[in-house]
């Protein structure tokens, strides 16, 4: 009767405690019809750079998955809090060891020795008063869901780095290649303003500012080569591969940007963020080492039993002893009190930058929004700009073939409609960055044929 007694409290005091409340979205972020209801996290099967529909990126993504140290790292820290994990779910179970000890004494006499052999095997248990071996299970859970996360924010950081990359150096090679058409044109310009310079017609001033805009183009073009090889050699380190001049990206035509797939509040899309998920697993682990830290300040309870053998040339014995181990701390100087309100003011400090984090994620996505909605306009504009560009370029050489005209004209034209096309060139590639941006930012979730990663995501 005693012993049911004994294991009714221990269970009913073994849960007494817990950790002070901490909410997914702070309090002065949340909206009132948000705090009401969360809305289903949607997990993608598909990895976001699947829009661009391009197996090269698709490629290289996988292996800088697969070969960078960052991506190692997160999984070597992934696998280090689940051990720990493992080890805080094993106080859970008894403990048992067993001891053996031989002593023998020499004298000078009759009995020239004495040998003792002592052989225990004991065992204990924590009764985990007050819900402490729960709260701290419950603090490398949210430790290995911190790190689970942020693998997950390595993951997206890097695939979106490697697809800006990759982008950039599709734009430069885009880029020089318009740029040679463009430096031929400025070349046969440069020689019919010579010749009209020599008949008279040209002056002086007209053929060095023509022969300056050829020299510009060069310069132009050797810039373009420069900054291409150092992207090749970024793409490189990217992929965990030592940077050398070897080209990986032969691409010369800068795609369009993939339609937005996320719709609603700003707040609804920064809960989807990988590093906000992680911040609010270690805002929980913050939370459970204050309840730990109360805990600590009650009795403890320590069940241990024991079976000793002695065996000796004189006498041969087993006992077995058990016993409870009950630890109150009755004056320890304010320490665990002091220890306590650490803990509380740590969460208070943790809280703050839970909630800076957030604001931080409100500004980058609401900002990032903004200006792919404004390069969209840019782009209109400068489509505009092109389409006059390429009338003119057009009336120019109908005057040239009705004799209305000279060929000069039609190559000027020409020029304009070149660098209409560069810039046109360069803001696609921008608007293909911000989406890409947008869409790291937002951090929709992704697990593809992991089973386990959608429960990971649900609260």
């Amino acid at each position: 009767m005693r012993l049911c007694v004994w294991t009714v409290a221990v269970v009913l005091l073994s849960g007494c405690v817990s950790a002070p409340e901490v909410r997914l979205v702070p309090e002065g972020i949340s909206q009132e019809e948000m705090s009401m209801q969360h809305p289903p996290i949607r997990v993608d099967n598909v990895p976001w750079w699947s829009s661009f529909d391009d197996d090269v990126l698709d490629a290289l993504i996988s292996q800088g998955l697969g070969g960078n140290p960052s991506r190692q790292i997160a999984l070597a820290r992934l696998a280090q809090a689940e051990t720990e994990l493992n080890v805080a779910k094993a106080s859970r179970w008894p403990w048992l060891q067993a001891r053996g000890n031989r002593e023998v004494f020499e004298f000078r006499g009759r009995d020239p020795d004495t040998r003792t052999d002592i052989g225990a095997l004991e065992t204990g248990w924590d009764a985990g008063l007050w819900g402490k071996r729960r709260l701290a299970i419950e603090q490398a859970e949210q430790f290995q869901q911190q790190r689970w996360f942020e693998q997950q924010a390595i993951v997206l950081a890097l695939s979106a780095s490697i697809a800006d990359v990759y982008y950039q150096i599709v734009e430069r090679r885009t880029q020089g290649s318009l740029l040679a058409a463009q430096t031929s044109v400025s070349r046969d310009l440069e020689r019919l303003i010579e010749a009209r310079f020599r008949l008279g017609q040209a002056p002086a001033n007209e053929l060095y500012q023509q022969r300056e805009q050829t020299a510009l183009l060069e310069q132009l073009e050797l810039v373009n080569t420069t900054r291409r090889g150092t992207l090749e050699r970024s793409l490189d380190v990217l992929l965990g591969e030592r940077p050398d001049a070897n080209p990986r990206v032969m691409r010369t035509q800068v795609p369009t940007a993939p339609t937005q797939r996320e719709t609603g509040a700003v707040e609804d899309l920064v809960r989807h963020r990988a590093d906000i998920r992680a911040g609010y697993a270690r805002l929980q682990q913050v939370a459970a080492e204050v309840g730990l830290r109360f805990a600590e300040r009650l009795p403890a309870l320590q069940v241990t039993a024991s079976l000793t053998s002695l065996t000796s040339k004189a006498l041969s014995s087993e006992w077995v002893g058990y016993g409870l181990d009950l630890a109150a701390p009755i004056f320890t100087g304010g320490r665990l009190k002091g220890l306590e309100q650490r803990a509380r003011q740590v969460l208070e400090e943790g809280r703050q930058r839970y909630f800076a984090l957030w604001l931080e994620a409100l500004n980058e996505v609401s900002s990032l929004q903004w200006q792919y909605q404004q390069q969209q306009r840019v782009i209109g504009a400068l489509s505009a700009r092109r389409d006059f560009a390429q009338q003119a370029l057009e009336t120019a050489r109908d005057r040239y073939i009705r004799g209305d005209q000279n060929y000069l004209d039609v190559l000027t034209a020409l020029r304009g409609l070149q660098d209409a096309d560069r810039s046109l060139v360069f803001e696609r590639r921008q608007l293909v960055t911000l989406w890409i941006q947008v869409t790291e930012s937002v951090g929709q979730p992704m697990c593809g044929a992991i089973a386990s990663c959608t429960a990971n995501w649900q609260l």
